[in-house]
């Protein structure tokens, strides 16, 4: 008899212990999933307030697919306090993670600009981009710092240094700085970049790299094109179309009467004008419409007979195409210095075959051109435009210096078996030797190609490692920063502003700083 009752008891004790484990396995879950809504809700820029309405729609799909487990969709917290306390967890473990990996970093370099967003307040972005041993490249935001007072290059400095210091980042492997050109960060005594220099000069007697971002540079490139006499009136033709409903709505009536491809034109921006080119094909496609359309309002439309004008207009479409695919190939994360340079120097090259051709009224690279002085019977020249390419190409010799200046690590990096000996630093030249002698090495370097390469070099080459970790720890350019704020701008133009100014950055952190661990 009390041998069967110490049996029951035992059973009940172990199906109560059964029945706890269950309940805390489901509540595992639920937390895991409250965790994974939140991070969802945060890299797709919701509100926290979806959390409530994703949680409803997961409740009645289970009622629908597995009716027997709706409770357990009913047990994940998903209000707008749970969901905001989620994000800043999950925002703070990616802090976490940064600490925890510095101390592995073999070289890192960072990325800092500063922007005003649309409510006046100026901010300062700074990425990291480091390398470690195995050669994994980690790309992350470090912070977004909101500037409220003045943006000088001490004050870029002392926020930028303090982040330093915040993640316990070593400063002896820090290589190299990526900033655009404004005076705050490039001034030669006060500037962010001088003041950074003196300071780790001071510490550790190192020296840094200042990179001026490549994209940058690029856009203060095409300006020499000045071609304002077309521009100005293509904005003054889109506004007057896109600014009033009635026009809109008339000329999309108008080229629908005429099966044209097109409904509508985009809006016109001076803020980057390489973003132009899209709207500059577009317009010379309509031409013919916008022309006849302004006739039907009573406007200006004698440009559109002017042969040089027109003539302008073409070259303009051409020469945006090739600048906007210029910097679309400059752009992206997780880009190696090396190739980006390399980018820049093939284009150099392309405008002195462009320069050449024009000169011989070679329109081959110039297809809207080409068609304009079809439809004229040949009538009309091109050779004028060689002096605008001229130009162009004087702007990009002279610029770049910052990029120049490494040209030799570069080639060093990319070309390390056909690299003369002589070339190479005295430091790496024994190792260097040994690297172009080993049959093996050279067939995985064929194999690989760069940077792969660099992962199979084995640790006694020590200086040709470290070589390679700086170069691919560099940043080229600024554009995760300028990526962010237009993130940034978009989320607070769909009414997101009401995160919070800690939410907000949390948020932000989120969908840019997800981990992006890439083998190199």
């Amino acid at each position: 008899m009390r041998e069967e009752k110490l049996k029951e008891h035992k059973l009940g004790v172990k199906k109560q212990q059964s029945m706890f484990s269950k309940v805390l396995q489901e509540s595992e879950a639920a937390v895991h999933a409250s965790y994974v809504l939140s991070e969802l809700i945060a890299k797709h820029s919701k509100p926290f307030t979806d959390g409530d309405f994703i949680k409803e729609c997961l409740m009645k799909a289970g009622e629908i697919v597995c009716p027997g487990n709706v409770k357990a969709f009913q047990s994940i917290s998903s209000s707008r306090n749970t969901v905001a306390e989620r994000v800043t967890d999950l925002a703070e473990n990616l802090s976490d993670q940064i600490k925890a990996k510095s101390s592995s970093f073999e070289s890192f370099s960072i990325a800092c600009d500063e922007s005003t967003d649309i409510s006046g307040k100026a901010q300062l972005a700074v990425f990291l981009r480091s390398c470690d041993k195995n050669f994994n490249i980690f790309e992350e935001l470090l912070e977004l710092i909101p500037m409220p007072g003045t943006t000088t290059g001490e004050d870029i400095f002392t926020c930028v240094f303090g982040l330093l210091q915040k993640y316990n980042l070593p400063l002896a492997k820090l290589n190299s700085v990526a900033t655009d050109g404004a005076p705050s960060m490039t001034g030669k005594n006060k500037g962010f970049v001088a003041l950074l220099r003196k300071k780790l000069s001071e510490i550790h007697g190192s020296n840094i790299h200042h990179m001026h971002c490549i994209i940058h540079q690029e856009v203060l490139c095409t300006k020499v094109i000045n071609m304002e006499n077309v521009l100005s009136y293509i904005k003054k033709v889109i506004n007057f179309i896109r600014s009033r409903g009635l026009n809109q709505r008339q000329f999309t009536a108008f080229l629908s009467e005429l099966d044209s491809e097109y409904s509508g034109l985009s809006y016109y921006t001076e803020v980057r004008w390489l973003s132009c080119s899209k709207i500059l094909k577009q317009f010379w496609d309509l031409k013919e419409e916008i022309c006849q359309f302004l006739k039907t309002k009573n406007q200006d439309v004698s440009l559109f007979y002017d042969p040089i004008w027109i003539q302008d207009l073409s070259f303009l479409v051409d020469i945006t195409k090739h600048l906007t695919d210029l910097n679309l190939s400059l752009q992206g994360k997780d880009h190696i210095i090396t190739n980006m340079f390399d980018i820049i120097k093939a284009f150099k090259c392309q405008l002195v075959l462009w320069e050449k051709q024009l000169k011989n009224e070679d329109l081959t690279h110039f297809p809207t051109c080409s068609m304009n002085k079809s439809s004229l019977d040949d009538t009309c020249s091109y050779q004028k435009y060689a002096e605008k390419i001229a130009n162009l190409t004087t702007e990009f010799e002279t610029r770049f210096n910052d990029f120049s200046s490494l040209e030799d690590k570069f080639f060093l990096f990319s070309s390390i078996f056909s690299i003369s000996i002589d070339s190479v630093p005295s430091h790496m030249q024994m190792e260097v030797i040994e690297i172009q002698c080993n049959s093996n090495l050279k067939a995985k370097f064929i194999e690989v190609g760069v940077p792969e390469f660099y992962k199979y070099l084995p640790a006694r080459f020590e200086n040709t490692r470290k070589f390679a970790y700086e170069i691919i720890s560099m940043f080229g350019s600024t554009y995760r920063c300028e990526q962010l704020f237009s993130v940034m701008k978009v989320m607070v133009s769909f009414g997101l502003s009401d995160y919070g100014r800690q939410s907000l950055e949390k948020v932000i952190c989120l969908r840019k700083g997800m981990p992006s661990r890439k083998s190199s």
